[in-house]
């Protein structure tokens, strides 16, 4: 995430508005806080999400490897027992939680990037 957070910060420091900004007199700091970063948290919000899915759906192996109780063992044992319903809620919850991730990783991205939230 650091290094998807450096790139896009470089990315646009070679944008025109931060080279202005940069001629008004503005500080190093201010010009990435202010001008650079709101612009970038798009892929750094969207990275995160992504990140944090792959987790959700990955708490089936470390369940099932460690022996810990919850919602991937319950599917694992669900599907040696052939126990249908109990997979189909597994999967539909799973599923809920990637696409609520990802809509929040949108709403997020929307929201703090200023090109997106006052369209022209």
């Amino acid at each position: 995430m650091m290094r998807m957070t450096r790139a896009a910060i470089i990315n646009l420091l070679a944008s025109p508005y931060i080279e202005m900004a940069q001629l008004k007199g503005a500080s190093k700091a201010k010009v990435v806080l202010h001008h650079a970063l709101p612009n970038a948290w798009a892929p750094i919000v969207n990275v995160i999400a992504f990140n944090l899915a792959y987790l959700v759906v990955g708490v089936v192996v470390v369940e099932v490897v460690f022996v810990y109780p919850g919602l991937g063992q319950l599917m694992v044992d669900a599907v040696s027992s052939r126990d249908i319903p109990v997979v189909q809620a597994c999967a539909l919850i799973f599923a809920g939680t990637y696409i609520l991730l990802n809509l929040f990783a949108d709403v997020i991205s929307i929201i703090t990037n200023p090109r997106l939230l006052h369209p022209r």
